[in-house]
């Protein structure tokens, strides 16, 4: 039997999965760069969609990547995410996947959207990843948060603020250092349980996919569960 592999990229802007190709094909669209570089993109608006083979931690172009492997019969789907935004913290799409890593096991039945919008009505964005397995929408580990000075309990660490010469909010080293500390240990975790294993269900092994830089977040609230899908 042919496999056919499929290296996906992430767009920030859009939080769409897509595939790229320097000529044009059916199915892609052109697509500009802010340099004035023209190529085309085949976009999976609707998610990415099959059976996990395995999710994984690879050195990209970039960094380090998380990356799912995702079959769906003669295609394989090279899903990848940055671990790291331009400041070193965990990125934020990376963020949302981590925190339901541990609902998903081998074999599940997935669909994988990324996303980036401003709701109606509100200022900021919503950007992550939304993960469906078995026809089931995951909730993924909470973040513990400060509420009018009182900490609300969560499975990750909280961030903590503090005003800087200026009167700018700006989180805390030591705060970040431990949310940081914490999903870098549940990916180290959940990717050694969800590793490809030789001979196992005869999963197509994982190989590094090209990828684009992703833009730093800027003015990102957290990801919350009232998602369009």
């Amino acid at each position: 039997m042919s496999i056919n592999k499929n290296y996906l990229q992430l767009e920030f802007g859009s939080g769409l999965f897509f595939e790229y190709s320097k000529d044009a094909k059916d199915g892609y669209e052109k697509h500009t760069s802010t340099k004035g570089n023209e190529s085309f993109r085949k976009y999976y608006k609707d998610g990415v969609s099959g059976v996990l083979e395995s999710a994984s931690i690879f050195e990209g172009k970039f960094g380090n990547q998380l990356s799912l492997n995702i079959k769906d019969g003669d295609e394989v789907y090279y899903v990848p995410v940055d671990i790291a935004d331009q400041r070193g913290n965990v990125d934020t799409f990376a963020e949302s996947l981590i925190k339901v890593l541990p609902k998903l096991n081998k074999g599940d039945k997935v669909t994988v959207r990324g996303y980036n919008f401003i709701p109606e009505g509100e200022k900021y964005s919503k950007i992550g990843i939304s993960v469906t397995a078995n026809d089931v929408k995951l909730k993924g580990l909470s973040n513990a948060y400060f509420k009018d000075g009182v900490l609300v309990e969560g499975d990750i660490p909280a961030t903590a603020w503090k005003k800087d010469a200026l009167g700018k909010n700006k989180p805390t080293a030591v705060s970040l250092e431990a949310k940081n500390d914490y999903l870098l240990e549940v990916l180290k975790n959940e990717t050694e349980r969800l590793k490809w294993v030789a001979n196992e269900s005869a999963p197509t092994q994982q190989t590094p996919a090209p990828t684009t830089k992703q833009e730093e977040a800027k003015g990102v609230e957290q990801p919350k569960s009232d998602l369009p899908f």
